[in-house]
């Protein structure tokens, strides 16, 4: 071992990176034995690691939390995903005049990893790194509509449904029904669910595994976009999530099979 390192520094970060690639909640027992170390040990360290927001506690049981994504956030520029999606976004913005943005699931919730203002003085995005409530916002609803049904299921079982204004869906049948209506047409659209005055429309992102990463997505004020130009925008929008996906390596053969 290394003179200079810290073994209980290392030994939480051998336990980010084993809880990292967990896809179930793990027992504190478990993350003792996979790294040999004293249960009482292994619960004071996992307790420090949900303190921090690095891990999530489900009824006595840990899983990556949502702080290790705020933490790698400035890798992401790096990633594959959004270093693609760069060009992407910045046609659709100029392409639309309106603000373009790119979202991935953080748990039951998106997380903002790259924006391309629009050359409007208004702009009413969130800015990246923030993260978004997925039941109500257009990139979240759009990676639920195309997950499989038990991955969604999961989900949904862990929103919690805060009714940001009067068009937000309060509980998972509305939601469901709107699901259905994503699925079927292609893309989804915040119609001022997450704040009045705003309306976004985004479309779902794929690897070449055909699992959705995330979603690409326009905001702007309703008065900047309003309903009549929802097909246009949603042509624009579509085909820029259709670029990346391909990008990524989707087969379009697949994809519409």
């Amino acid at each position: 071992m290394n003179k200079y390192s810290i073994p209980n520094l290392s030994k939480a970060c051998s336990a980010l990176k084993w809880l990292a690639g967990e896809t179930r909640p793990v027992s504190t027992s478990e993350v003792a034995r996979q790294l040999s170390m004293p249960r009482t040990t292994a619960f004071r360290m996992l307790r420090t690691l949900v303190d921090e927001g690095m891990l999530e506690e489900i009824d006595g049981r840990y899983r990556s939390g949502v702080g290790l994504l705020h933490l790698g956030l400035q890798a992401l520029n790096s990633v594959e995903v959004n270093t693609q999606a760069d060009p992407i976004l910045k046609r659709l913005s100029h392409d639309t005049g309106e603000t373009a943005h790119m979202a991935v699931r953080a748990d039951a919730q998106m997380l903002i990893t790259k924006v391309i203002d629009s050359p409007s003085p208004i702009r009413v995005a969130s800015r990246p790194g923030t993260l978004v409530s997925i039941h109500c916002s257009a990139t979240g609803k759009a990676v639920l509509a195309a997950m499989k049904p038990q991955d969604r299921q999961d989900v949904l079982e862990r929103i919690q449904f805060e009714v940001r204004t009067d068009a937000t869906h309060s509980g998972v049948d509305s939601l469901e029904d709107d699901l259905i209506t994503i699925r079927k047409r292609g893309y989804a659209i915040d119609d001022e669910e997450y704040f009045e005055g705003v309306r976004c429309l985004a479309a779902t992102v794929f690897d070449a595994y055909e699992q959705p990463v995330g979603a690409i997505g326009i905001t702007a004020t309703t008065e900047r976009f309003p309903k009549k130009k929802i097909p246009v925008i949603a042509a624009q929008v579509t085909a820029a999530a259709s670029e990346l996906s391909s990008a990524l390596g989707q087969n379009p053969v697949l994809s519409s099979a």
